[in-house]
């Protein structure tokens, strides 16, 4: 008897058939324009910046800008419905690029940016002509944000900006970035402020590229910022509020990157179930042993848990409420399991798991950073203790 998987179909009331329609619209996008390209993008370890205009074109890249600036002013629940179905892209690197610049960078702009700031920036990176990028952790600091170095001093209509980050995706193509700094020393959490910088000022740096083990599509990079001269109508929101700001979007930010984990590992074991009844041993299908069965329908199970955390916080922001211990537990199960799926797929796809020429390694590189990125596994586990109380 074959292992049979049903894929298995959102319901109400988290997705709506108007959202599986939407994500239709989106895996045939994929099929068609990214997943021919894919394997050359990973060995160039560069996917080109024409298909943000591809994107754009579709609508993709403006779920949370509002209409006036050309996007499509969509609520969280649409916003996942996407990050489960691009999640499946065997290329999170890839599909984290995208994101960050319409979910994390224009909707921050559509929502805190000046008047100035959303004429510049928001109907190019609605259509993809402008790319976007998260500059906020810095060398040496890493997670520990409140200790970061870089500064803004106020000059006349000015700021200057000194100061360095590192590990920004799109850092390398970006057009514009928004980057955290601190404006005061003696206020606390209520000295940080938040700029939109156009990469073509004066002072601002490339550094340098990270090689990465996974994520191979994506530039990651390192960044200088030495005496660039920024308006004061590219604050983000409101001088030395940044922190405040930032920490408004964190529980989107890491349910974001959840559900395209969640996505991918979805597509990784759906893709193992085929291959485990197509690959024949000792005269039988591998999905026809017990130890294969029972597996597989382990993951399956943890999944189906993790998905159910997962929507969970998508109801909990839909209805505008917080969820930093839900979110916080979701990334921290879903991010660990996905690895988990990755790892036993591969181990299903034997010696040919280990080759290039199947995706169960890919997915073990590319989902490995999910629990590092956005705030640790140990992070999340720090917030959900803090919320119970334990000392």
């Amino acid at each position: 008897m074959s292992l049979e998987l049903i894929r298995y179909q959102p319901m109400p009331p988290i997705y709506t058939q108007e959202h599986l329609l939407f994500q239709d619209s989106v895996r045939r996008f994929c099929a068609a324009e990214i997943l021919p390209s894919l394997t050359s993008w990973e060995e160039k370890r560069f996917f080109p910046n024409e298909l943000f205009p591809k994107l754009g074109a579709q609508g993709f890249l403006g779920i949370f800008v509002d209409e006036q600036w050309g996007g499509v002013s969509g609520d969280y629940l649409m916003a996942g419905a996407w990050c489960e179905e691009f999640g499946r892209v065997p290329a999170v690197g890839l599909t984290t690029g995208v994101n960050m610049h319409s979910l994390v960078v224009a909707a921050a702009v559509n929502r805190f940016g000046s008047g100035e700031a959303k004429e510049q920036w928001l109907q190019r990176a609605v259509a993809g002509t402008a790319i976007g990028a998260y500059a906020f952790t810095e060398p040496g600091v890493g997670s520990d944000l409140f200790n970061l170095k870089t500064k803004a001093v106020p000059d006349g209509d000015y700021f200057i900006i000194n100061g360095a980050k590192t590990f920004i995706t799109n850092g390398a193509r970006a057009d514009f970035i928004i980057a955290l700094t601190r404006t005061s020393h003696d206020k606390g959490y209520g000295g940080f402020t938040t700029f939109v910088i156009d990469t073509k000022t004066p002072g601002f740096k490339v550094n340098r590229t990270l090689s990465k083990i996974g994520w191979h599509s994506s530039d990651t990079a390192e960044l200088s910022f030495t005496d660039m001269r920024i308006h004061k109508s590219m604050v983000l929101g409101t001088f030395d509020h940044g922190w405040y700001h930032a920490m408004s979007s964190l529980e989107w930010e890491r349910l974001m990157l959840t559900l395209g984990a969640l996505g991918g590992a979805r597509e990784c074991l759906e893709k193992t179930v085929t291959y485990v009844n197509d690959r024949g041993v000792f005269g039988a299908s591998i999905g026809s042993y017990n130890h294969t069965r029972e597996l597989l329908a382990s993951l399956w199970a943890k999944l189906e848990t993790g998905r159910a955390l997962a929507h969970h916080c998508l109801d909990l922001l839909q209805g505008g409420k917080r969820c930093r211990k839900e979110v916080s537990l979701a990334k921290l199960f879903v991010c660990e399991l996905a690895v988990e799926v990755a790892d036993r797929c591969l181990q299903l796809h034997g010696g040919y798991g280990y080759t290039t020429e199947f995706l169960p390694e890919r997915w073990l590189r590319d989902l490995r950073l999910n629990p590092i990125g956005g705030g640790t596994s140990e992070i999340m586990a720090n917030v959900v203790a803090k919320d119970l109380r334990l000392l």
